[in-house]
Formats: structure tokens, sequence, C-alpha cells
């Protein structure tokens, strides 16, 4: 399960990360269009200066043009903070991912430590985990039996030992 979370918080931190460069680039179009609007802006007020000095122009049109070119200076220092919040919110969800990778990497590294193998094939006898439960340093959860080094002792009376062995009194070769 902490796995699963791991991998899920990775791809949500990616995620943010990629809508983030989104947020950023949005940031920088709108800051552009500020930009440009504000230039727009003060050749306005540059023509309704020159129009002024030359008595053409009326003193309200230059305060309008005045009035629009600072608005719009305005707009684009608003717009430079959001690129800036932008970057910043980069930056702080390419952390965002470097921690969920790290967080990742640590719950592959328990789940491969969580899984016990046993240098030969076998057989297991007094289990005394079950699924879900704790197991705790040197407690033993099983018995593992080497199925091919096994030893099978039987009595028998003499009689059937008479029957298992041959003239020579060597035990014959039997299933």
């Amino acid at each position: 399960t902490r796995l699963a979370l791991a991998e899920a918080e990775l791809a949500e931190a990616r995620s943010e990360v990629l809508e983030a460069e989104r947020g950023l680039q949005l940031s920088r179009d709108e800051l552009s269009s500020a930009l440009a609007t504000l230039t727009l802006q003060e050749r306005a007020l540059a023509r309704q200066r020159d129009l002024v000095t030359r008595g053409v122009g009326t003193e309200s049109a230059l305060e309008n043009a005045e009035l629009a070119a600072n608005s719009t200076a305005s707009t684009a220092l608003s717009r430079r903070q959001s690129v800036q919040a932008a970057e910043q919110r980069v930056t702080t969800t390419n952390a965002r991912v470097g921690r969920a990778a790290i967080n990742l990497a640590e719950a592959e590294r328990d789940l491969e430590n969580t899984t016990l193998v046993a240098a030969f094939d076998g057989g297991l006898s007094d289990v005394t985990i079950v699924e879900g439960g704790l197991v705790s340093a040197n407690e033993r959860i099983a018995t593992l039996i080497d199925d091919t080094a096994l030893e099978v002792a039987v009595r028998v009376s003499t009689e059937q030992y008479s029957r298992l062995i041959d003239g020579a009194g060597l035990l014959r070769p039997a299933p």
C-alpha cells in the first residue's frame, strides 16, 4: 500500500509540475501582452504630448493618455509579479517531485526488505504469522523443511524386516 501511495504521490507531483509550467507560460504570455499594450499606450501618450505642444491637442486628452499609460504600467507590473509567482510554483512543485521520488524509492526498498527468500526450495511448517500481521526482529515465523533431505524412520517387526532383505541380507531395491 505504501508503494502504491508513493507511486500515486509521484504521479500527482509530476502532474502539478506540468500544470505549474503551463501556468508560467500563460503568465509570460500575459506579461508580453501587457508590455505590448504599454508600448502602445506610451506611443499614444507621446503623440498627445506632441499634439499639445503644437497647440492642436487638449489637456484633457493628454491627461487621459497619461492615465491609460499609468494603468497599463500597473497591469504590466502585476503581470511581472504573476510570472515571478508562477516561477516559484514551478520550483516548489519540482521540489515536491524530488521528495515524492525519495518516498517512492524508500517504499520500494521497504517492500524489498519485507520479502523473505530461503536459500533452498522446501516446505513450511509451524507457520506462526498471518497476512497483514507485524513481525518483530528475531521472531520465528515458520520452520523451513528441505524436502530433498528428509529422513524417515519406521519401526518394523523382525518378520517384516525379513521380507525387506534379499538372500544376501541386503535391503532389496524397491519403490
